[in-house]
């Protein structure tokens, strides 16, 4: 497919803004990183998981743009868009982001300790008793197991006793 000038610069402004798009899609991952502590192996699984998806992206908009060609420009177009995002605007989006998304992880604890708060008086109060009631429990099956034992003893003895009269 030929492409006049213009339709060739739009091309290119739109692979640096996809670069761009590729860059804060990363972030994302990089917030959770930030946000939530991972295993290393996670790490591992979440740079596959983006490789993955924006390699289909890439290719599905290129495919829909520009008939599946891929011409150098719009691959320097892409790495030039992604190194300006993260050159410029990352560091602030990750921050400001991180911040948000733990501020609304404390609002979120809090209004879960506030709605469990009275299930927690509620145990609070019962627990003592509770307590008292698993050690009587308890006692009452020491109680219970040994005089099982005492029975069963006296069950085996009795078949001895059967076993020698005949």
């Amino acid at each position: 497919m030929i492409l006049s000038m213009p339709g060739q610069a739009w091309l290119f402004v739109a692979t640096v803004g996809t670069g761009a798009a590729a860059g804060v899609f990363y972030d994302f991952f990089r917030v959770l990183r930030r946000a939530w502590r991972h295993p290393r192996w996670l790490v591992h699984i979440e740079d596959l998981l983006f490789w993955l998806v924006a390699t289909v992206l890439i290719f599905y908009y290129l495919l829909h743009r520009n008939s599946g060609e891929i011409r150098p420009f719009m691959l320097v177009g892409m790495v030039t868009g992604a190194v300006l995002y993260f050159a410029t605007l990352s560091r602030w989006v990750v921050k400001i982001t991180v911040t948000v998304v733990k501020f609304v992880e404390k609002v979120i604890r809090a209004m879960v300790r506030i709605i469990l708060l009275p299930l927690r008086l509620v145990l609070a109060f019962t627990a003592p008793h509770a307590k008292k009631a698993a050690h009587k429990s308890n006692q009452y099956l020491r109680r219970v197991q040994r005089y099982g034992r005492i029975k069963w003893h006296k069950v085996k003895r009795n078949r001895q006793i059967m076993r020698k009269k005949v």
